[in-house]
């Protein structure tokens, strides 16, 4: 065998062919390098297989004894049989990815069929059937006149039912396939019906080429345009089709433009809102705010049929050279119109609340004031009465009296409270800025809150010495911060207990802390602690019967002096709320050391902005 092969090497018909099937090797490797497709291992024994014939058949050609012929012929079965199985395969893989292809019957006949009938080929001087025994090279010829026998056609008949199957399988891929499909199955077909065509031509009208079968030159020519196609079409290529698919099914209308400022393309979701109906002149407006400046948005919005849209601009550079010309943009159109819609109603909505806030608080404010004198003259009367200056009274009266005057007393906190509450998010009350004695002031407090203090069975301390810190702030407001983080201290402890209260500076800071030993506030009540009319609830009950807004002013009056009040707690530990200021050099002019005493009535707080007698919570 091995000496048919000797020069040929020296023939043309030898060199075509090789050089055709180099070119298939080559398109081979790239196709398996560069691309990512479905049956790449069945396109791949398709192209081998085609190699391999070309290659046999090409020194068949160029073989000059008949047995070199006849042997090369024979040898030449293998990748003519391979080739129709292996490409009905591709096919069902790249069109339909039938997962049958894995069975092993399957693999079996991928085998089986060029195995098969290459060695009934090769055994045909036993039985004749392939070829006649008058098979020869006829005078005056080069190439063997095969005469065809009955196995030749059974081999033929065996190797159609593939190619057959395989138009089964691009009909069906056409049924069920869009139209953009339609030109890559139409290539498939070809390339199927090339060599088809080819070998009957041969069988049945003695065409050949360079005096051979043509059938593998044929189908090679087919693969190469299907290759080209492959390469070029992106039917199957899931980077692409998913671009595509992306680009089509996405919400926001879509527009491509030149750098002509033409459109060219535009997505389903632009077409189905109307974008191909708009007017010259507003698509021209459009494409004029693109500002190469300005890649993400333009300064102009588009209303189509009553809906609004807001341009998103992205330059598309050129792959040849992105640092130059671009080709263009791509424009999403982002809808806004309910954005919009929102955005009134809440602001509608907003001005609706305000204005139901400011009547709310006028009233609040009304009514309040209204309250505040006849409050005022009650408490008078009734203090008047308990006085004895108008005469000795029996305890069955004094004792309604006093109730009411301690009811009295709570009520006109209440509505000290309330407006000074209103001042303070108003940003209508003034503050002194002056250099205050803070240790002086807890001093005071804490003195005065004995009484309170001794009622509850709670112990008061605070450290021995005395403590002095310098801050700027109001005297009066920080005094009512104090009293009632000290009251506060007081009503949530324990009978028995203690409540300290202490000064530290460091670093140019001072930090008062009032520490009790009560219920202790769980985690995450920040909002309800000093949140305005609230109450922190403990088993499901109010611990207090005041108004919510002691902490809630005292925290706006020390925001507003520049400091500010926290605290640390734990359940069943107890509390520790601070007051965080930054202190001042002590040698100041004039420090005031407490508040005036005489000016804790509700008379002389009032005329110092309406400053509550004791804010309490």
């Amino acid at each position: 065998m091995m000496t048919c092969f000797e020069g040929i090497t020296t023939q043309p018909v030898f060199w075509a062919a090789g050089s055709v099937g180099l070119i298939a090797a080559i398109v081979m490797i790239s196709m398996l390098w560069v691309q990512r497709f479905r049956g790449k291992l069945y396109y791949a024994l398709t192209f081998f297989a085609m190699i391999y014939t070309l290659l046999i058949v090409g020194a068949e050609a160029s073989a000059v004894a008949f047995d070199c012929q006849y042997k090369l012929g024979v040898a030449a079965w293998l990748g003519n049989a391979l080739v129709p199985v292996a490409w009905c395969f591709f096919v069902y893989a790249y069109v339909h990815q039938s997962s049958w292809l894995g069975k092993k019957r399957v693999v079996a006949a991928l085998v089986l069929a060029p195995v098969l009938s290459f060695a009934f080929a090769a055994t045909n001087t036993h039985h004749g059937l392939v070829y006649d025994h008058a098979t020869t090279i006829p005078p005056g010829a080069r190439q063997i006149d095969y005469i065809h026998g009955p196995g030749f056609y059974a081999i033929m008949a065996v190797l159609y039912a593939f190619v057959g199957a395989t138009y089964y399988g691009l009909y069906k891929g056409f049924r069920r396939s869009r139209r953009s499909a339609w030109p890559l199955l139409t290539m498939l077909a070809v390339v199927t019906m090339t060599p088809l065509a080819a070998n009957a031509a041969y069988i049945f009208l003695g065409f050949t080429i360079f005096g051979l079968d043509p059938t593998s030159f044929m189908f090679s020519v087919g693969i190469f345009a299907f290759t080209f196609m492959l390469l070029t079409n992106k039917t199957l290529d899931m980077a692409s089709v998913g671009q595509s698919v992306l680009f089509n099914t996405m919400s926001e209308a879509v527009v491509l433009v030149d750098n002509n400022k033409n459109i060219v393309l535009m997505n389903t979701a632009a077409k189905k809102r109307g974008f191909c109906k708009v007017p010259k002149d507003e698509a021209a407006a459009l494409l004029a705010t693109i500002d190469t400046r300005s890649l993400r948005t333009t300064e102009a919005s588009v209303t189509i049929d009553e809906r609004v849209y807001d341009p998103r601009v992205q330059e598309i550079e050129s792959p040849l050279d992105p640092d130059g010309t671009i080709l263009g943009w791509s424009v999403t159109l982002v809808d806004i119109t309910d954005r919009i819609a929102i955005t009134r109603a809440l602001e509608n909505a907003l001005l609706r609340a305000d204005d139901a806030n400011r009547a709310k608080d006028e009233f609040i404010s009304a009514v309040s004031h209204e309250l505040r004198t006849p409050l005022t003259s009650l408490k008078g009367g009734l203090a008047l009465a308990l006085s004895g200056r108008l005469g000795d009274m029996d305890d069955r009266v004094r004792s309604p009296l006093e109730i009411a005057q301690r009811n009295g007393v709570r009520l006109s906190r209440l509505v000290d409270n309330i407006l000074l509450s209103q001042k303070i998010d108003g940003d209508a009350l003034s503050l002194d800025q002056q250099p205050v004695d803070l240790g002086a002031l807890l001093k005071d407090s804490l003195e005065e809150n004995q009484m309170f203090a001794a009622e509850q069975r709670i112990k008061l301390v605070r450290p021995k010495g005395d403590q002095s810190a310098i801050i700027t702030g109001d005297a009066f407001a920080l005094r009512q911060i104090i009293d009632n983080l000290v009251s506060n201290a007081i009503k949530f402890s324990d009978p028995g207990s203690i409540v300290e209260g202490a000064l530290s500076v460091s670093d140019g800071h001072v930090r008062l802390s009032i520490k009790d030993n009560g219920r202790g506030i769980p985690d995450g009540m920040e909002d309800q602690v000093f949140g305005r009319f609230a109450q922190v609830k403990n088993g499901g009950q109010f611990a207090t019967q005041g108004s919510g807004l002691g902490l809630h002013i005292s925290q706006q009056l020390a925001r507003q002096m520049s400091g500010k009040i926290f605290y640390e707690s734990e359940v069943g530990q107890g509390s520790v709320f601070h007051m965080h200021y930054a202190t001042i050099a002590a040698h100041q002019v004039k420090v005031i050391h407490a508040a005036d005493p005489d000016a804790t009535d509700a008379s002389a707080l009032q005329h110092r902005g309406d400053l509550p007698e004791n804010v309490q919570l």
